[in-house]
């Protein structure tokens, strides 16, 4: 939640940190960690050295937990602010998890004033409940911007280390579809390769590497074959046992098969074909099974509206 605050004559000379001290219920470090992190701001800008209140000045504070000590005092409140309905549907919700369908586009980690930043969702959904617990709910994992699918989000400190330990001990089956250039020999297969990040400037982030790196694998199964402008395209679902930096689109193309309009992996001559039919990587989350406080689940995610549009314009192969 957001606030704002415009200074009154009454109150010029006064430092920023003995202000909101003095009209905001908050511990005093906490005051510290607000003008840190760039949640405490006056007049938009970051607060800096020892500079003092004038009338007029507007403090901006980002803070969960509001209350004021004087009721009286003007205090701009909106819900809205910092936050942003990006229209992604909740699969699935308890006290602990917050199970989302991520659209393409929507970044998972990256800066607050990112305009598509998943934190901007969850600030959304947090007003809209009027839940002023102090925890922001957080991505326990990570999609690609412009992959869409299932994402697990945690709702207090508890689950989020919980979640946490379930995703790193790899407890837990991922499985994705993925559209694919070509016709594949196998039905099903593994991918075991090692992967490494490549050097800042160069256009694909991750490559495969036959020394050092780290050690991927992918289990893959033919869905079905289509045809789209004479092109012969596959659907391909795959199970990832590693979780690396762009593991499945880096996996297709070392075996001749990219996944289409991948703009990073992908094969240029396929991408001009779906370029008016598709805007991002046909890569999708499509679901995520794992145990949690003793419960079963399993979480799917419907295929979003870009991907269901080209699906409904590929004719399927019939042998």
């Amino acid at each position: 939640m957001v606030f704002e605050i415009t200074i009154t004559k009454d109150y010029e000379g006064v430092s920023p940190k003995g202000y909101i001290k003095k009209m905001v219920d908050v511990p005093f470090t906490k005051v510290h960690k607000l003008i840190k992190e760039k949640r405490l701001t006056i007049n938009g800008k970051k607060i800096k050295g020892e500079v003092k209140l004038k009338t007029g000045d507007v403090l901006k504070c980002w803070l969960d937990d509001i209350k004021l000590r004087n009721e009286n005092q003007t205090v701009s409140m909106t819900e809205n602010q910092e936050s942003k309905n990006l229209g992604m549907d909740t699969i699935f919700e308890d006290e602990n998890m917050l199970i989302l369908n991520k659209q393409a586009g929507v970044v998972v980690q990256g800066a607050q004033d990112n305009d598509t930043s998943l934190s901007l969702h969850l600030q959304y959904l947090k007003n809209k409940k009027k839940d002023l617990k102090e925890f922001n709910y957080f991505h326990v994992h990570r999609l690609d911007k412009d992959t869409s699918g299932v994402l697990v989000c945690a709702k207090n400190q508890i689950a989020l280390r919980e979640l946490n330990k379930v995703f790193a001990e790899r407890q837990i089956t991922k499985k994705y579809l993925c559209l694919c250039d070509g016709q594949f020999e196998k039905q099903e297969g593994t991918i075991q390769v090692n992967m490494d990040r490549n050097e800042q400037g160069m256009k694909e982030k991750m490559f495969v590497s036959k020394e050092g790196g780290k050690k991927s694998i992918s289990h893959y199964k033919v869905i079905d074959e289509y045809e789209f402008k004479d092109e012969t395209v596959t659907m391909v679902e795959v199970e990832i046992k590693t979780g690396l930096t762009h593991q499945i689109r880096v996996h297709m193309k070392s075996i001749g098969h990219p996944i289409i309009s991948d703009k990073m992996y992908g094969n240029n001559y396929i991408n001009k074909v779906f370029e008016n039919s598709l805007s991002r990587q046909f890569l999708h989350a499509q679901s995520l099974e794992f145990e949690y406080n003793g419960v079963e689940h399993k979480f799917v995610a419907p295929l979003t509206n870009d991907l269901k549009s080209l699906c409904n314009k590929l004719k399927i192969i019939k042998y």
